[in-house]
């Protein structure tokens, strides 16, 4: 008996885990409850039964549930004992023992009907019952002591009855669910071992038989004693052990392509960048794992015209492998067949795969994107295709099917066009082309908020990017062989600054020597691009970073000019806003990190310079300007950069900074905001709270 009530309560614990349930239920309670009496003592003809002890002791007991944030640790372990008391006195015995009393009528069914629904909210199907029947009859034997002329009521019998009908039904209609979802669950570990079991089953085979072949091309050295192996024992171990490599690359990619289907997200938002729709086409056709070469020579490639995207690019390579898996998978039954991916910019942005293998019947069709439905395959999971479906409408495109049996079978996959004034970033292609693509970068800066700007800015070119919180950090890494394709080196850090870092990295021996690197400052006046070029650097861009530049800086880089060529600064009158640097932070998920804790570090860094002018504190003051240029420019705001470079390049030659400048940078800086505000939504953030991210550049 005990055990049954301990499993019981443990539904009761369980139902309510991670559930804030109770609490809402105490607050609505304690205000309900007397609420409620109140406002049946003001009608006309208020109630035979006064119920107030009864109802002050529900809204204490829910009370109680209410302030359960604030319980004594000592009596936390009582919480769900003292809840489950609550709903079984408060909605189960309260609500039906005043109906009793009061010898019914609508109000008293009504009530009961609502405690009875509110018992089957906060309860599982068996404790509900177990706490409507209990107070139903409690109420019933305190009734039928209490009344001088007992009786159960017509009503009563007819609440309690549909009550606890309510929660039979529920019941049975929540295990009905759980078979469902069971059998559902079923389905998929079936259809999950079927499908690992059957893609893996080929591929183990060929190891094997790739290990056969080893052995016996190794027999005859081994039993002449020592004798060296020929040259054509020798390649025929390295031709074994590369089909055993490929088949161990078909199996791998045939598991990841089935746990890809498995997961509920369509792709991770982290690594969205700008695509070019032919390069995903080629890399997907290349890196896919054929059977054989002969089944690479059924596939052909069509670019018919590109065009760009936002997208996730492995999520779309995994689509397009799960397309050409399907389509493959019918070469043993139909020799001839072949498989075309084409791409077409018009008159819809677009990218079909289409084969010659037998087609789908029309009764499969509008379910054939559904999960866990397939057609001719018994060991597929029937999630494939849904998948690709989720990942293209996570893309704001989509994925449709046409085909005709016995004839062909095409996928078209739709895709949203980046027009060229959606990014201030170079095309892919031609980054491509210039060999930015999957090379790597260092970022070297002090500040966690400058290395995310990079970063992004760097994967959205297609750079892969590490990150070094200060110079020394990047030295020990380039001195363990970590060795970049190129270096973004901040100038002005703390401890080992930018310039003598490289003079450092200079004199380190062979190829880590020799990396280029390309300063990132606010102040790249001409002297400090001489320091630069002295300490051995490729070139200087200014902050805020260019992506344009920054491309262009990459390329040269890369490409091994000694002197990286970088687009020089507009010095044209700017406009208030830097409104497509705004709008790429926008597109890369930045904006609202940025832009917010920049406006207060401005508002600090104004307070710092006016502190250090009146105490005559000429260094703090340009070094406070300083990071106000910085700052400034990553937020967007242009003409308030504009205005602080200019007054920091004067008080770099000496000019007397004065005061009357201060209330200029304030005034802009106030326009500026009011500007953020109206068109961006954005603001300093609250209590003037400082981004934790403080910039320093």
């Amino acid at each position: 008996m005990t055990a049954h009530l301990r499993n019981l309560f443990e539904h009761y614990r369980a139902h309510h885990e991670d559930r804030p349930l109770l609490q809402w239920f105490g607050i609505v309670g304690c205000i309900a409850f007397p609420l409620f009496y109140l406002a049946r003592r003001a009608v006309d003809t208020p109630p035979l039964y006064d119920d107030l002890l009864l109802r002050l002791a529900a809204a204490a007991l829910c009370l109680g549930v209410t302030l359960r944030p604030w319980w004594p640790a000592r009596l936390r372990p009582a919480f769900f004992p003292y809840s489950y008391f609550t709903v079984f006195f408060s909605l189960s015995f309260l609500l039906s023992y005043t109906m009793l009393r009061n010898h019914g009528g609508i109000p008293g069914v009504v009530n009961m009907v609502i405690g009875a629904v509110l018992v089957i909210v906060l309860a599982d199907w068996r404790n509900a019952i177990v706490i409507l029947v209990a107070g139903y009859v409690l109420a019933a034997l305190m009734h039928l002591a209490a009344d001088p002329a007992p009786e159960l009521l017509r009503e009563f019998i007819f609440a309690a009855g549909g009550s606890l009908l309510l929660v039979v039904g529920g019941a049975l209609h929540y295990q009905g669910q759980k078979r469902v979802e069971i059998n559902r669950m079923r389905r998929v570990y079936t259809g999950l071992a079927g499908s690992i079991a059957h893609e893996m089953r080929n591929p183990l085979a060929q190891v094997r038989h790739s290990l056969d072949r080893i052995a016996s091309a190794l027999e005859p050295a081994a039993a002449g004693a020592g004798a060296r192996p020929s040259d054509e024992e020798l390649q025929q171990v390295l031709g074994a052990v590369q089909e055993g490599r490929d088949a161990v690359a078909r199996g791998l990619q045939a598991i990841e392509l089935t746990l890809q289907q498995l997961r509920p997200e369509s792709a991770d938002p982290s690594r969205v960048r700008t695509v070019s729709a032919a390069d995903c086409v080629h890399r997907a056709v290349e890196s896919f794992a054929y059977e054989d070469p002969r089944q690479r020579q059924r596939v052909r490639v069509e670019v018919r015209g590109d065009f760009r995207f936002r997208a996730d690019p492995d999520a779309v390579e995994l689509v397009l492998l799960n397309l050409l898996k399907n389509a493959l998978y019918y070469v043993p039954v139909r020799p001839a067949m072949t498989v075309k991916l084409s791409v077409a910019a018009a008159p819809s942005a677009h990218i079909i795969v289409r084969d010659t293998g037998p087609g789908i019947e029309p009764d499969l069709m509008p379910r054939l994107f559904q999960e866990f439905s397939t057609s001719g395959k018994a060991e597929g999971t029937g999630l494939g295709l849904s998948f690709c479906r989720r990942v293209m409408r996570g893309l704001g495109g989509d994925i449709d099917c046409h085909s005709q049996p016995g004839r062909f079978t095409e996928f078209v996959l739709s895709f949203q066009v980046l027009e060229e004034s959606d990014s201030i970033l170079p095309p892919p292609a031609a980054v491509s082309a210039s060999g930015l693509e999957g090379r790597t970068i260092l970022v070297v800066d002090d500040q966690p908020l400058n290395r995310a700007i990079a970063r992004a800015l760097g994967a959205d070119m297609g750079l892969q990017v590490i990150e070094a919180a200060h110079a020394q950090e990047a030295l020990d890494l380039i001195a363990d062989g970590t060795i970049p394709d190129a270096v973004l080196m901040d100038v002005n850090m703390p401890g080992l600054d930018g310039i003598t870092a490289t003079r450092r990295l200079r004199e380190m021996p062979g190829e880590a020597g020799r990396v280029p690197v390309l300063a990132v400052t606010a102040n790249d006046s001409p002297a400090v691009q001489a320091a630069a070029r002295d300490a051995g650097m490729q070139g200087v861009i200014a902050k805020p970073i260019d992506p344009e530049a920054l491309a262009q800086a990459l390329v040269h880089m890369v490409a091994g000019d000694r002197q990286a060529r970088v687009a020089p600064r507009a010095e044209a009158e700017p406009e208030l806003l830097n409104h497509r640097r705004l709008a790429d932070f926008r597109r890369l998920q930045l904006l609202d990190d940025i832009v917010p804790g920049s406006l207060d570090e401005l508002a600090i860094h104004l307070e710092r310079m006016e502190t250090a002018l009146a105490a005559g504190d000429r260094e703090a003051a340009q070094q406070s300007l300083h990071g106000f240029v910085g700052v400034s420019g990553e937020a967007g705001a242009l003409a308030l950069h504009a205005l602080a470079r200019r007054r920091y390049a004067e008080m770099l030659e000496g000019a007397e900074p004065g005061t009357g400048w201060l209330e200029e940078l304030r005034r802009l800086l106030a326009h500026t905001e009011e500007s953020l505000a109206r068109e961006y939504g954005l603001h300093p953030r609250a209590n003037g709270q400082t981004s934790s991210h403080s910039l320093r550049v």
